[in-house]
């Protein structure tokens, strides 16, 4: 077992393929109010150290980039990730990935997430910069090469984001696994992390918190 691979590798994917096979399953016209309670039940927001099963299944995933102090404000679930924001805003389209960390047995994604991350960014209208207004933290805390009963292939990261004009950060705790493989994974890993940088901009209204 790999440290970190976790159960929201497996939920996440899960998730996204219960909404696919709604979807192409339409003729049999579904219960709108059961997938509706469905999805509700998907998306609560609870503390990370009370309903992420990490805490018992990948304790060995954890302490090893955020601290204990984040880990108490996170919040979300093992689907869609735990996440913990001060107010930061994206108040330009230049960002710095200050740290990158790949803490996985042989450091496998230590080409290929960096890559993948610039890719994505590129693709937003995003330029890396060194010395840029916004800053961007990795860490890969665990890895799950292939597909298994329980497990697609895929990757845990643990991000934040940090405006160091405003002094205001955001973190994130999340995993992304792909059906066609751990390069797959990386990519939709990386443009998760993207996604979330991008719907915090001050054209979104963000505000600080």
């Amino acid at each position: 077992m790999q440290p970190g691979k976790a159960t929201i590798i497996w939920r996440s994917i899960s998730l996204l393929a219960l909404l696919l096979s709604a979807r192409s399953t339409a003729a049999q016209a579904p219960d709108p109010h059961q997938l509706l309670a469905e999805l509700g039940r998907l998306s609560a927001r609870k503390p990370f150290l009370t309903d992420s099963p990490d805490i018992y299944l990948e304790p060995e995933s954890l302490n090893r980039f955020f601290t204990a102090v984040i880990y108490k404000k996170l919040r979300g679930n093992a689907y869609f990730g735990y996440e913990y924001d001060e107010g930061f805003l994206l108040q330009a389209n230049t960002v710095q990935i200050k740290v990158f960390r790949d803490l996985t047995p042989g450091a496998a994604c230590q080409a290929a997430f960096p890559l993948a991350l610039q890719n994505a960014l590129k693709a937003s209208g995003i330029e890396t910069q060194k010395g840029a207004l916004h800053q961007i933290g990795v860490c890969i805390v665990g890895l799950e090469p292939h597909e298994t009963p329980q497990t697609l292939p895929g990757v845990m990261v643990e991000a934040y984001f940090r405006n160091s004009v405003l002094k205001k950060s955001f973190f994130i705790r999340y995993g992304a696994g792909h059906r066609r493989g751990l390069p797959n994974a990386i990519r939709l890993s990386a443009e998760m992390l993207v996604a979330q940088l991008v719907s915090r901009t001050t054209n979104n209204g963000n505000a600080q918190r």
